[in-house]
């Protein structure tokens, strides 16, 4: 049975590339994201009572999680187990899957009007710049809050997040495009506070101390596609240091 499923819309969000993207929504809780739905959907009664909800659902497609050949695998590397151990992708949250569809419970901050229609303004977004939104549901604490359920092999983070400190320079540039961009400061912090490394560059991954891959090298820079510049920055076990913000390079 053939079903066609059509955007009805696409997200805007400061992150524009997967890597750095957290891997959960609200980890970064001042991401900020804006929906704009395409014509035929840029409806206002279609939004009429969706400001009474602090939070919704989007259900969007993974546009760019395509594997060669168009192939989906039954068995996946969850970051949570460190990309050493495999489970069935059905017990997973991986992009690859038989039909890429995601989905991110995100809060919502406003509704503005627009001449082109109503926009979404969002925070705590886990999604990548120009991801394609199926649909939008309004999240219910009272049946989607579910206090006893089980977390598998993916328990809540221990809130043991890295330090992050900022060099002169990064300092400077970061006051300076607080102009235009709003807690940058904060978002940043809450990005990188979330160690964006592979699992496996954790040492409690490693198969030893003395671990040379690239992820252990305290010496390596680490480059993230943020808003309009690539964030420069180093780690060494739980502590992050932002070198700069350089110019987006295309």
């Amino acid at each position: 049975m053939a079903i066609h499923l059509e955007p009805i819309g696409v997200i805007h969000t400061c992150f524009k590339e997967k890597f750095g993207i957290p891997r959960q929504p609200n980890l970064a809780e001042g991401a900020p994201g804006t929906l704009n739905f395409f014509p035929e959907f840029a409806r206002f009664e279609a939004v009429r009572g969706l400001e009474q909800f602090s939070h919704i659902w989007l259900v969007f497609i993974f546009h760019r999680a395509v594997k060669k050949g168009g192939k989906w695998s039954a068995m996946v590397r969850p970051p949570r187990l460190g990309g050493n151990k495999k489970v069935g992708v059905f017990a997973s949250r991986s992009p690859f899957r038989p039909n890429p569809i995601g989905m991110s419970c995100v809060r919502l901050e406003a509704i503005e009007s627009t001449p082109k229609g109503p926009v979404l303004h969002l925070t705590g977004v886990d999604i990548l710049d120009q991801t394609p939104v199926l649909d939008i549901k309004p999240y219910l604490p009272y049946s989607d809050r579910l206090d006893n359920a089980r977390d598998g092999f993916a328990p809540a983070p221990d809130n043991k997040t890295c330090q992050v400190v900022f060099s002169d320079t990064a300092a400077s540039q970061i006051r300076e495009r607080e102009k235009n961009i709003p807690n940058l400061l904060s978002i940043i912090t809450q990005v990188l506070g979330n160690d964006p490394r592979p699992a496996y560059s954790n040492a409690r991954f490693s198969s030893t101390k003395k671990d040379t891959r690239a992820g252990l090298n305290k010496d390596r820079v680490y480059g993230i596609r943020l808003f309009n510049f690539d964030l420069k920055w180093q780690a060494a076990g739980s502590k992050v240091r932002v070198l700069r913000l350089d110019p987006a390079s295309d």
